[in-house]
């Protein structure tokens, strides 16, 4: 399997990274390193993609800062894993019910970036009833979207490889799971959950 998240072994960014399989679902959430660890946005950098709506965004400030992201990689002319992957998502998000578009939102980054253009990703969400506040697809020049899957450790060496796995991120409190995207939208909500509630007991 292609190594998750290269940068937790070299800055010490995250403390642990919680794999989830089918049969382990209570891995636990990821606590703070101590100060002097790398600064995220140093990290994941504000490399320009474009949204679904044709809008500019910088990957850390504008996507990634002060939120809880749920994260995919797909492509809109998948005709199998994307789109169920994305209906389990639709309700992920229908679970989370008043966190979503609040303090929780979802990214989904094409792994075809020379054929998703902003127009293919917003018909693809509609057709997907992901067209929803709250829920950004990203695309951009492939150097770009490149660039920050390779951040993720999920840069593709083709369209089709890509990495079929929910990443679920607070980036700024340096929290971090990963779950395979079949398991029940509620297990999936309830970790999500996990991590935009953590400290806040």
């Amino acid at each position: 399997m292609r190594p998750i998240l290269p940068f937790i072994a070299a800055t010490g960014l995250l403390a642990v990274v919680a794999v989830l399989s089918g049969s382990d679902s209570q891995a636990a959430v990821a606590q703070p390193e101590p100060t002097g660890t790398r600064d995220p946005k140093a990290y994941f950098t504000d490399t320009r993609l474009l949204t679904q709506d044709g809008r500019t965004v910088r990957f850390y400030s504008d996507v990634l800062k002060g939120r809880v992201v749920v994260v995919n990689v797909m492509f809109t002319s998948c005709k199998d894993a994307c789109p169920l992957i994305t209906r389990q998502m639709v309700e992920v998000r229908d679970e989370l019910a008043g966190l979503f578009g609040t303090r929780v939102f979802f990214v989904s980054i094409t792994s075809d970036p020379l054929r998703d253009t902003p127009v293919a990703m917003k018909k693809f969400a509609k057709d997907q009833s992901a067209d929803s506040g709250g829920w950004t697809f990203l695309t951009g020049t492939r150097e770009n979207v490149y660039s920050v899957l390779g951040r993720l450790g999920a840069r593709p060496e083709d369209v089709e490889d890509h990495i079929t796995v929910l990443y679920i991120l607070d980036v700024d409190n340096k929290r971090m799971r990963r779950m395979l995207p079949n398991q029940p939208p509620a297990a999936i909500a309830e970790a999500v959950r996990v991590i935009a509630t953590a400290g806040n007991e």
